[in-house]
């Protein structure tokens, strides 16, 4: 069920005319006060009162976040809350007043300032429901919700790793109006990937955005990663974008074989910057979209758009009250895929092994594309199905992320042990 949104306003005014002097012309003029009241503001009200409101916010836009948008955007019109029309004012950056739902349609352009902003005026215009994109904006959204009594539901999409950052404990134990869907990473796969370009490395070197909040977590467990299978892993954080070329220099120094982008939610902007300092060492990424931005070697999450998708099935199912978001589970769906950019070894200097190249899934060669296993923006879209096919599939996905009292409990006494 949408919460029911306090009235702020203050006490309705006494409009009755037993309130105004018995006079004909100030009657006159009452009557004409009260029939613009009647007519204006009523009706607005009524609108604000029968249509709920979803804030849909971004840390920032990319070739990569884009498709996620248009996922939930391709949803939200198929099941008829938005109109074509109503989709293109949301594309040209504006918010949406609509006829079935209205949408703070709202972007911090990598900005945390403007992320906190953002978060804080879509409460103050008491949204129902907010649909975040990506680690920063979900954990900043909760946040401002911690003192609330009745917060409004909060559904996040591409995320790192919300077990770390306070967005969720496990899988079903979770604040009781946030659920979401969580990037799934495989960094094992990815070693065995780095290994079939050079089966000798062994040192590797990982730069990190220091101001995106599942960096700690993906530090920890690339060092625990390597730990087990005997690599030598060291790490770099970057703040701003000039740091990008001076922590790869850093990294080479220390020797390593092959360098690392940590799986992140923020800008790929300085994703140019590290493959030009790598002369002779491969760049590799566990976002597979990071090879369009110039990557050596991509090896891992590759979903972009179908985050967008499930983010959105909550989202639908809640505004339609038929979904529970304290017993909807964190939905991770499992996916590997990799790719190579021949164009950027070239102009490293760094020969692909055959071995690789026998496994990957998309290929970029003289500036074009080709393969499977990767979104391809003007590619990708919603499968063709009608609505009652649609409805069952999506259905049948939220089914399975029900949490039952036996996976809570089940759940609390994992991590009870886990902190034992």
């Amino acid at each position: 069920m949408i919460r029911q949104r306090l009235n702020a306003r203050g006490p309705a005014a006494d409009l009755s005319f037993a309130a105004w002097p018995i006079d004909s012309g100030r009657r006159a003029l009452a009557l004409m006060l009260v029939s613009f009241l009647l007519l204006l503001p009523a009706a607005s009200l009524a609108d604000d009162d029968a249509v709920p409101t979803l804030a849909f916010l971004r840390f920032g836009q990319s070739t990569s976040f884009a498709l996620t948008d248009m996922a939930v955007l391709d949803m939200l019109e198929v099941y008829g809350f938005i109109s074509a029309e109503e989709r293109a004012t949301l594309e040209g950056g504006k918010d949406l007043r609509g006829g079935n739902l209205n949408i703070l349609y709202r972007d911090a352009a990598f900005d945390f300032p403007t992320a906190n902003l953002m978060v804080e005026d879509a409460l103050d215009e008491g949204a129902d429901i907010f649909l975040t994109v990506s680690t920063q904006v979900g954990t900043i959204a909760l946040g401002a919700m911690s003192d609330m009594e009745d917060p409004p539901a909060l559904v996040f999409a591409i995320v790192t790793d919300p077990h770390d950052t306070g967005l969720a404990t496990a899988t079903c134990v979770k604040p009781p109006n946030v659920t979401g869907a969580l990037m799934h990473f495989d960094l094992q796969e990815y070693t065995r990937i780095a290994r079939l370009q050079d089966p000798d490395f062994q040192r590797i070197g990982y730069i990190g955005d220091a101001n995106d909040p599942g960096t700690p977590s993906f530090a920890d467990t690339v060092l625990q990663v390597g730990k087990r299978l005997g690599i030598n892993v060291e790490i770099e954080t970057i703040v701003t974008a000039a740091d990008y070329a001076i922590a790869t220099e850093s990294l080479l120094d220390k020797g390593v074989d092959a360098i690392g982008i940590l799986p992140h939610t923020g800008s790929d902007s300085g994703i140019a910057s590290i493959v030009r300092a790598a002369y002779e060492t491969p760049v590799f990424s566990s976002l597979v979209s990071d090879v369009i931005h110039g990557v050596t070697i991509a090896a891992g999450f590759e979903g972009w758009y179908r985050e967008g998708v499930q983010a959105a099935r909550m989202v639908i199912a809640y505004l339609e009250g038929n979904l529970d978001i304290a017993t909807t589970a964190i939905a991770s769906t499992p996916g590997f895929a990799i790719a190579v950019n021949l164009d950027s070894a070239e102009a490293q200097g760094v020969v692909i092994a055959d071995a690789l190249l026998a496994e990957a899934d998309y290929i970029i060669q003289g500036g074009t594309g080709a393969g499977a296993g990767i979104e391809i923006p003007g590619e990708i879209g919603l499968a063709p199905l009608t609505i009652e096919e649609r409805r069952a599939e999506d259905a049948a996905f939220l089914e399975n992320l029900r949490c039952t009292s036996d996976m809570i409990a089940e759940q609390l006494t994992a991590i009870a042990a886990a902190g034992a």
